[in-house]
C-alpha cells in the first residue's frame, strides 16, 4: 500500500522515543504466545509497551486499514518493533535506521522450506520485500542461521541462534503442573489415560489451508481403545474447518502428551523438548515433498513414518513402547541446541545491544 510510507514520513517527530515497544501481528487478534515471554519482560523492564495486534484476514477493511495506519504513526518514533509472522507494514517503509526490528518467527527449528524458498509461502497479495527492516531474526541453533538467512533474503550476520523465546516455559516446572491441572480438570475422563494428540499442519498458503488425514483420525478413539484419550488440535489457520476437540491452546496441551501425530508441522520441534515418542502421519508425502521440500531428511526425524491410516493405530502403540530416546537427544543437540530456558533473557540482551548500535556482525 504506497500510501503507507508516506504516512510513516509525515509521522516521524524527533528522536525515536528510547522507551517504545511494539508487539504486532496481523495473523491474530490476542497476543501470539510466541510473544508473551518478551512482551513480558519488556512490560517488567518498564517500557512502554503498545500492541497492534489485528488478524488482517478477518477483519473487515476498515478496521485493518485503521490498524495499519496507527501502526505507522507509532512505528515512525518507536525503538523497537517485535513481530513473529510477516507483517506487511513493518516492511513498506524506509524506517529509520535507529529503530530495531526483531523478527521472533513462529516456526520452531527448521523443517519444511518457507519465505523465498517456497513458492506459496508468500502471499501474493505482499508487493516488495516482506523481509525488508528485519535487524534480528531468532533462530533455534547455529545450524538454522543460514536457512533463515537464505529464506528472508537477508544477511546472515542477521539471524542469530538465541533460542525461541516461547519455549522457556517448557523448562518452567510450575507452568508445567498448572498445565497439567487445567487439561485434567477440563477433561477428567482422560485421567489415567494416555494422551496422544494430533497437530496437523496446513497445505497451500494460510489464506486458504488445506487439511490432510482427517478420516484416519476420526476412528482413531475406537480402534485405540478406552486406554487412550485422542486429541485433535488443528493449526490456527483452520478457522473455519471442524476438527478440534480440545479448547486448550496446543502449546498447554504439550506437557500432558504421551504421544504425539504430527506431518509437517514445527509443533513437533518443540514436542521433542520433553523427549517423548512421535509418529509421522503423512498420507501425501510424496505429493508433499515434491511441491515443498524440506531442509534436512525426513527420515532423520525421530519419529515412525506411517502413510496409510490403516496403520495407525499399531503404529501408534508400537512407538510408545519403543520411545527413541538416543535419536531424539542426537536431533535436539543439532537443531534445538539454543532452547534451554534461557532464550527470552539472551534475546533481550540481544535487542538492547542492537539499540545501542551493536552491530549485526559482532
Amino acid at each position: 500500500m504506497g500510501v503507507l510510507p508516506i504516512y510513516y514520513k509525515i509521522s516521524i517527530r524527533g528522536e525515536v522515543n528510547s522507551k517504545r515497544v511494539i508487539f504486532a501481528d496481523a495473523h491474530s487478534n490476542s497476543l501470539p504466545y510466541s510473544m508473551e515471554l518478551l512482551h513480558k519482560k519488556f512490560q517488567d523492564e518498564g517500557y512502554e509497551v503498545i500492541d497492534f495486534i489485528c488478524d488482517y484476514n478477518h477483519s473487515g477493511f476498515l478496521t485493518t486499514l485503521k490498524s495499519m495506519f496507527n501502526f505507522m504513526k507509532c512505528y515512525a518514533n518507536a525503538k523497537y518493533v517485535i513481530i513473529c509472522d510477516y507483517f506487511l507494514p513493518v516492511s513498506s517503509a524506509d524506517k529509520r535506521p535507529e529503530t530495531v526490528v526483531v523478527q521472533l518467527w513462529h516456526a520452531c527449528g527448521m523443517f519444511k522450506k518457507f519465505g523465498y524458498d517456497a513458492e506459496d509461502d508468500i502471499s501474493k497479495d505482499y508487493k516488495g520485500f516482506p523481509s525488508k527492516n528485519f535487524d534480528l531474526v531468532t533462530v533455534t541453533s547455529k545450524i538454522c542461521e543460514k536457512t533463515y538467512a537464505n529464506a528472508f533474503h537477508i544477511s546472515e550476520n542477521n539471524v542469530k541462534a538465541l533460542g525461541l523465546s516461547r519455549t522457556d516455559c517448557f523448562f518452567d516446572e510450575t507452568y508445567l503442573q498448572r498445565c497439567k491441572d487445567d487439561f485434567y480438570n477440563t477433561y477428567p475422563n482422560a485421567k489415567g489415560k494416555k494422551i496422544v494428540l494430533w497437530a496437523p499442519t496446513f497445505r497451500g498458503n494460510a489464506g486458504n489451508p488445506i487439511l490432510v488425514g482427517k478420516d484416519a483420525i476420526d476412528g482413531l478413539q475406537s480402534k485405540l481403545g478406552g486406554d487412550w484419550f485422542v486429541v485433535t488440535k488443528l493449526h490456527p489457520h483452520f478457522k473455519n474447518v471442524q476438527g478440534s476437540n480440545c479448547s486448550i491452546p496446543t502449546e498447554r496441551v504439550l506437557p500432558v502428551v504421551d504421544i504425539l501425530i504430527s506431518d509437517y508441522s514445527t509443533v513437533i520441534f518443540e514436542y521433542l523438548l520433553f523427549n517423548r515418542p512421535l509418529v509421522l502421519f503423512v498420507p501425501d508425502f510424496n505429493e508433499y515433498y515434491s511441491n515443498r521440500g524440506f531442509y534436512f531428511d525426513y527420515s532423520e526425524l525421530p519419529g515412525c513414518i506411517v502413510k496409510d491410516g490403516n496403520e495407525l493405530a499399531n503404529a501408534i502403540e508400537n512407538q510408545f513402547k519403543n520411545n527413541e530416546l538416543d535419536k531424539i537427544k542426537t536431533f535436539r543437540d543439532r537443531y534445538l541446541s539454543a532452547c534451554d530456558g534461557n532464550a527470552t533473557d539472551r534475546i533481550y540482551d540481544e535487542i538492547l545491544r542492537l539499540g545501542l548500535g551493536g552491530d549485526s556482525n559482532s
